[in-house]
Protein backbone atom coordinates (compact mmCIF):
# COMPACT_ATOMS: atom_id res chain seq x y z
CA UNK A 1 0.00 0.00 0.00
CA UNK A 2 1.32 3.13 -1.00
CA UNK A 3 1.75 5.56 2.24
CA UNK A 4 -0.33 9.01 2.01
CA UNK A 5 1.27 11.91 2.03
CA UNK A 6 -0.62 14.46 4.06
CA UNK A 7 1.34 18.00 5.27
CA UNK A 8 0.25 21.74 6.41
CA UNK A 9 -0.33 24.25 3.40
CA UNK A 10 2.79 26.36 5.51
CA UNK A 11 5.30 23.29 6.15
CA UNK A 12 4.49 22.90 2.12
CA UNK A 13 5.59 26.47 1.59
CA UNK A 14 8.58 26.10 3.60
CA UNK A 15 9.94 23.15 1.13
CA UNK A 16 8.95 25.23 -1.88
CA UNK A 17 11.18 28.27 -0.11
CA UNK A 18 13.68 25.82 1.02
CA UNK A 19 15.79 25.90 -2.83
CA UNK A 20 16.80 22.69 -4.33
CA UNK A 21 20.06 21.56 -1.66
CA UNK A 22 17.78 21.93 1.22
CA UNK A 23 14.99 20.37 0.46
CA UNK A 24 15.52 16.53 1.29
CA UNK A 25 16.14 17.58 4.49
CA UNK A 26 13.51 19.55 4.93
CA UNK A 27 11.41 17.06 4.24
CA UNK A 28 13.29 14.23 6.51
CA UNK A 29 12.81 16.61 9.12
CA UNK A 30 8.97 17.24 8.37
CA UNK A 31 8.46 13.69 8.19
CA UNK A 32 9.81 13.17 11.50
CA UNK A 33 7.91 15.78 13.07
CA UNK A 34 4.49 14.30 11.45
CA UNK A 35 5.17 11.23 12.33
CA UNK A 36 7.19 11.13 15.63
CA UNK A 37 4.97 10.92 18.70
CA UNK A 38 6.63 13.55 20.38
CA UNK A 39 4.59 16.71 20.66
CA UNK A 40 7.95 18.00 22.64
CA UNK A 41 9.44 18.42 19.09
CA UNK A 42 6.39 19.58 17.15
CA UNK A 43 5.28 22.23 19.63
CA UNK A 44 7.86 24.57 19.26
CA UNK A 45 6.33 27.61 17.87
CA UNK A 46 2.80 26.44 18.85
CA UNK A 47 2.73 29.01 22.39
CA UNK A 48 3.67 32.06 19.92
CA UNK A 49 0.83 31.11 17.49
CA UNK A 50 -1.52 30.77 20.26
CA UNK A 51 -0.58 33.94 21.78
CA UNK A 52 -1.27 35.45 18.43
CA UNK A 53 -4.92 34.22 18.07
CA UNK A 54 -5.17 35.58 21.49
CA UNK A 55 -3.64 39.25 20.59
CA UNK A 56 -6.26 39.19 18.01
CA UNK A 57 -9.11 40.15 20.47
CA UNK A 58 -7.88 41.34 23.34
CA UNK A 59 -7.65 44.50 24.97
CA UNK A 60 -4.22 43.95 25.86
CA UNK A 61 -2.40 42.81 22.86
CA UNK A 62 0.99 43.30 24.31
CA UNK A 63 0.63 40.71 27.75
CA UNK A 64 -0.74 37.87 25.38
CA UNK A 65 2.80 38.30 23.58
CA UNK A 66 4.84 39.10 26.74
CA UNK A 67 3.16 36.39 28.50
CA UNK A 68 4.37 33.23 25.79
CA UNK A 69 7.63 35.01 26.18
CA UNK A 70 8.02 34.42 29.63
CA UNK A 71 7.03 30.56 28.97
CA UNK A 72 9.28 30.37 26.69
CA UNK A 73 11.95 27.53 28.06
CA UNK A 74 13.08 25.29 25.37
CA UNK A 75 16.26 26.09 23.83
CA UNK A 76 16.11 28.28 21.35
CA UNK A 77 12.91 29.53 22.55
CA UNK A 78 13.35 32.82 24.23
CA UNK A 79 15.21 34.87 21.51
CA UNK A 80 12.74 33.10 18.62
CA UNK A 81 9.82 34.03 20.63
CA UNK A 82 11.20 37.86 21.55
CA UNK A 83 11.92 38.47 17.71
CA UNK A 84 7.92 37.41 16.97
CA UNK A 85 6.83 39.34 19.38
CA UNK A 86 8.65 42.31 18.52
CA UNK A 87 7.59 41.94 14.25
CA UNK A 88 4.20 40.63 15.35
CA UNK A 89 2.79 43.30 17.73
CA UNK A 90 3.53 46.81 15.43
CA UNK A 91 1.99 44.89 12.57
CA UNK A 92 -1.33 43.93 14.47
CA UNK A 93 -1.38 47.31 16.06
CA UNK A 94 -1.13 49.08 12.44
CA UNK A 95 -3.78 46.46 11.05
CA UNK A 96 -6.44 47.59 13.87
CA UNK A 97 -7.77 44.35 13.15
CA UNK A 98 -10.09 41.36 15.68
CA UNK A 99 -10.17 38.33 15.39
CA UNK A 100 -12.58 36.26 13.72
CA UNK A 101 -13.60 32.29 13.42
CA UNK A 102 -11.38 30.09 10.71
CA UNK A 103 -12.02 26.57 9.52
CA UNK A 104 -9.87 24.16 8.49
CA UNK A 105 -10.14 22.00 5.03
CA UNK A 106 -8.00 20.02 2.99
CA UNK A 107 -7.18 20.53 -0.90
CA UNK A 108 -5.78 17.97 -3.02
CA UNK A 109 -2.35 18.53 -5.09
CA UNK A 110 -1.85 15.58 -7.17
CA UNK A 111 -0.71 12.21 -4.13
CA UNK A 112 -0.25 15.51 -1.96
CA UNK A 113 -2.92 16.59 0.47
CA UNK A 114 -2.30 19.39 2.04
CA UNK A 115 -4.14 20.77 5.41
CA UNK A 116 -5.18 24.00 5.07
CA UNK A 117 -5.93 26.29 8.43
CA UNK A 118 -5.13 29.80 8.41
CA UNK A 119 -3.28 30.63 11.36
CA UNK A 120 -5.41 33.91 12.36
CA UNK A 121 -8.74 35.55 10.71
CA UNK A 122 -8.64 38.91 11.31
CA UNK A 123 -11.55 41.82 10.55
CA UNK A 124 -9.80 44.58 9.38
CA UNK A 125 -11.80 48.19 10.42
CA UNK A 126 -13.46 48.66 7.06
CA UNK A 127 -15.62 45.28 7.52
CA UNK A 128 -12.95 43.10 5.26
CA UNK A 129 -11.78 40.13 6.27
CA UNK A 130 -8.22 38.43 5.98
CA UNK A 131 -7.08 34.79 6.44
CA UNK A 132 -3.54 34.74 7.40
CA UNK A 133 -0.74 31.94 7.45
CA UNK A 134 1.37 32.77 10.11
CA UNK A 135 5.28 32.20 8.96
CA UNK A 136 7.73 32.06 12.23
CA UNK A 137 10.88 30.62 10.94
CA UNK A 138 14.29 32.57 10.86
CA UNK A 139 14.76 32.70 7.16
CA UNK A 140 13.20 35.47 5.73
CA UNK A 141 9.61 34.66 3.76
CA UNK A 142 9.62 35.46 -0.15
CA UNK A 143 7.32 37.03 -2.43
CA UNK A 144 8.18 34.02 -4.30
CA UNK A 145 7.44 31.55 -1.90
CA UNK A 146 4.70 33.49 -0.31
CA UNK A 147 2.45 33.04 -3.47
CA UNK A 148 2.17 29.08 -2.96
CA UNK A 149 0.66 29.58 0.60
CA UNK A 150 -1.34 32.67 -0.86
CA UNK A 151 -2.86 30.44 -3.61
CA UNK A 152 -3.55 27.33 -1.45
CA UNK A 153 -5.45 30.03 0.15
CA UNK A 154 -6.93 31.57 -2.25
CA UNK A 155 -8.51 27.99 -3.36
CA UNK A 156 -9.30 27.02 -0.10
CA UNK A 157 -11.26 30.41 0.72
CA UNK A 158 -14.60 29.24 0.29
CA UNK A 159 -14.34 26.49 2.91
CA UNK A 160 -11.98 28.87 5.84
CA UNK A 161 -12.73 31.98 5.79
CA UNK A 162 -15.41 33.05 2.62
CA UNK A 163 -14.78 36.36 1.23
CA UNK A 164 -11.34 36.89 2.74
CA UNK A 165 -8.30 38.14 1.54
CA UNK A 166 -5.07 35.96 2.13
CA UNK A 167 -2.40 36.58 3.57
CA UNK A 168 0.79 35.57 4.35
CA UNK A 169 2.72 36.81 7.34
CA UNK A 170 6.47 36.85 7.88
CA UNK A 171 5.65 37.41 11.80
CA UNK A 172 9.37 37.95 12.60
CA UNK A 173 9.57 40.99 10.26
CA UNK A 174 5.83 42.13 10.70
CA UNK A 175 5.51 41.69 6.82
CA UNK A 176 2.56 40.45 5.34
CA UNK A 177 2.20 39.79 1.56
CA UNK A 178 -0.66 39.82 -0.42
CA UNK A 179 -0.96 38.14 -3.81
CA UNK A 180 -0.24 41.07 -6.75
CA UNK A 181 -2.45 40.92 -9.73
CA UNK A 182 -0.29 40.40 -11.95
CA UNK A 183 0.80 37.20 -11.04
CA UNK A 184 0.14 34.56 -13.37
CA UNK A 185 -2.19 31.85 -11.92
CA UNK A 186 -1.52 29.15 -14.45
CA UNK A 187 2.04 29.43 -14.52
CA UNK A 188 1.91 29.36 -10.61
CA UNK A 189 -0.99 26.63 -10.44
CA UNK A 190 1.41 24.63 -12.75
CA UNK A 191 4.40 25.60 -9.90
CA UNK A 192 2.56 24.05 -7.21
CA UNK A 193 1.81 20.62 -9.41
CA UNK A 194 5.52 20.23 -9.84
CA UNK A 195 6.69 21.26 -6.01
CA UNK A 196 3.63 19.13 -5.03
CA UNK A 197 4.97 15.81 -7.24
CA UNK A 198 8.76 16.38 -5.80
CA UNK A 199 7.20 16.96 -2.23
CA UNK A 200 5.78 13.06 -2.60
CA UNK A 201 8.85 11.91 -3.84
CA UNK A 202 11.27 13.50 -1.89
CA UNK A 203 9.11 12.14 1.68
CA UNK A 204 9.39 8.56 0.03
CA UNK A 205 12.70 8.65 -0.30
CA UNK A 206 13.40 10.02 2.95
CA UNK A 207 11.13 6.97 4.42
Amino acid sequence: MVEPVSVTALSFTEYVMSGQRGRISIVSEQRSVYLGADPWVCGFYNPMRDAMRRAANSIDPDAELDAAVRSASRNGQPRAFEELREGFLPWLRSTRATGVPVAATRWEAGDLTLRVRPHLGLRMPDGSTAAVLVYVKETPMTQEAANVGLRILQRTIDATLPGATPLVLDARRGRAFRMSRRTNLAKLDALIAAEAAGYVVHWRMSA
